[in-house]
């Protein structure tokens, strides 16, 4: 197995920071997919920059065999060199367009394109150059299950070393025989567990590993009690044995008391228990040190305490509807949503599902109800109204918000300095608590796993799927986040400039 990337004893950090990212890091990774994923700021991207030598490492060095392509998350569109590779001529670039499913006209109006679409170009971009090692950050944000197949089938002819920055877990388990987590503390470096496995299994791994770890700590913290317990009545137990064995308190003229204290003390039962005592002691001592070298488990309470104030959740009807806007028409049956049902919006990109959110959103809006609506994409206007919102809560109020957004894996640093600039994935998590402080119980989301991490996204499958106190409509390309906390799913389909939506059975 060829060894493209050589990392040997790294460290890094960025200016100003007290604290490393990376501390005495060692790594090779090979030909074939490798999936780097893990909480946010935990260092996957600043790995990237390393490996393609944007980044100097404080210690240590990167080796790479060939030329490094990245394709970051936002596509800034084709550069000349770009053209100039694309059109090269050879067989294999334009056999790659094909696959691709790339014509000459939209190579020439990227601008025009859907996201999957400029998603597909930025990929042949990248490919055309042929690169032995070849970076991928977030490749299927936004993308349908027919851009993500296409870029699929694509990314499994590639013969070099493929790194994929994700938390999509259907891209990883359907590409990627290896997977690196990425964990990291606030006052701690990157912590990488390396799994030789996809990225859902590796989860699984981790998650049976942590389990382990728990119950093995607090094993050993048990027997740790237990021997400061015995330390203790040992410690007890001396203090009675010296004092029968002290001649204080004595008649000066008891001469048979005294030779038995004498002999006592000859013998060495006062030393007896002493033995003990220091075995006891050297049993804690090395329990104590067992238990270090397992580490302390991940404690961090998870789920949210929102204690939100009741409210009435009413059914909601769905349709029936033809909604036409720009030479689409929608047909919508008649459904009803009971509450605390989940319910998943789903098709390709262009068949209507925005349409379709819209025109629910503003059916219970016309009701007045207690809707949250999270766009995928926040503007300056709702990022000043949710700070405002967070501003007029009580200090105890504000408390709460910040320990339920430790609680879904974020640092809520941000929410203490007003110059921080949040992510749009805590706006997300930000809004999505304080509107259940608020009471709100219908939840509508449009495509919440986008921006979020691995970590979040999981808080976010187990919070949906246990709570019952809302009622849920959301769109989304994530299948399994579907599956994992969607009970109900209408599918869209497009023919021409008709689609039409109908309810199918969750996947199981």
């Amino acid at each position: 197995m060829s060894n493209y990337i050589f990392i040997d004893n790294l460290s890094f950090s960025y200016p100003g920071s007290s604290v490393s990212l990376f501390e005495n890091l060692s790594l090779k990774i090979y030909e074939g997919w490798t999936t780097f994923s893990g909480a946010n700021g935990s260092g996957k991207s600043t790995l990237k920059e390393l490996i393609a030598s944007n980044l100097v490492p404080d210690k240590g060095h990167v080796r790479t065999s060939g030329e490094v392509c990245i394709c970051d998350q936002v596509f800034d569109g084709l550069s000349d060199d770009d053209a100039f590779y694309i059109y090269d001529g050879s067989k294999d670039n334009m056999r790659l367009m094909r696959n691709l499913g790339i014509t000459d006209e939209m190579l020439l109006f990227p601008e025009n394109l859907s996201g999957g679409e400029k998603k597909r170009i930025q990929l042949l971009s990248g490919l055309s150059r042929h690169p032995s090692i070849l970076i991928l950050d977030e490749p299927t944000n936004h993308l349908d299950r027919h851009n993500r197949d296409i870029i699929i089938r694509t990314l499994k002819d590639f013969d070099g070393c493929g790194i994929i920055i994700t938390h999509d877990r259907a891209l990883s388990d359907a590409l990627s025989e290896r997977t690196i987590l990425f964990e990291r503390g606030t006052q701690n470096p990157a912590a990488l567990s390396d799994f030789p496995l996809s990225l859902s299994p590796a989860l699984e791994e981790r998650r049976k590993e942590r389990e382990s770890q728990r119950a093995s700590y607090f094993e050993i913290s048990n027997r740790i009690k237990s021997t400061k317990e015995a330390i203790q009545h040992i410690k007890e137990k001396n203090q009675e044995k010296a004092k029968a064995l002290s001649k204080a308190g004595l008649d000066k003229n008891d001469h048979s008391a005294k030779a038995k204290v004498d002999g006592a003390r000859l013998t060495g039962k006062d030393r007896s228990l002493s033995g003990k005592l220091k075995r006891m002691e050297g049993s804690e001592k090395r329990l104590e040190k067992k238990q270090n070298v397992i580490g302390s488990p991940l404690m961090r309470k998870e789920g949210l305490c929102l204690n939100a104030k009741s409210s009435y959740l009413p059914p909601i009807s769905i349709g029936p509807w033809k909604i036409s806007v720009d030479g689409l028409e929608v047909t919508v049956p008649e459904f009803t949503l009971n509450p605390g049902e989940k319910l998943a919006i789903t098709g390709e990109n262009g068949t209507g599902k925005t349409l379709l959110m819209n025109r629910i959103r503003k059916s219970l809006e016309e009701k007045e109800a207690d809707l949250l609506y999270i766009a995928q994409e926040y503007s300056s206007k709702d990022i000043a109204r949710i700070r405002e919102e967070f501003s007029l809560l009580s200090d105890d109020e504000k408390g709460g918000v910040i320990s339920d957004m430790y609680r879904l894996m974020s640092n809520p640093s941000f929410l203490l300095g007003s110059d921080i600039a949040p992510s749009p994935g805590e706006l997300k998590k930000l809004d999505f608590i304080l509107s259940r402080r608020k009471g709100k119980n219908i939840i509508m989301m449009d495509e919440i796993t986008n921006h979020l991490d691995i970590e979040s996204v999981m808080m976010f499958e187990n919070m949906l799927k246990e709570e019952d106190s809302f009622t849920l409509i959301l769109v989304s390309h994530d299948e399994e986040f579907i599956k994992r906390t969607c009970g109900r799913v209408i599918l869209i389909e497009r023919d021409g400039g008709k689609s039409r939506a109908r309810e199918i059975s969750p996947a199981p």
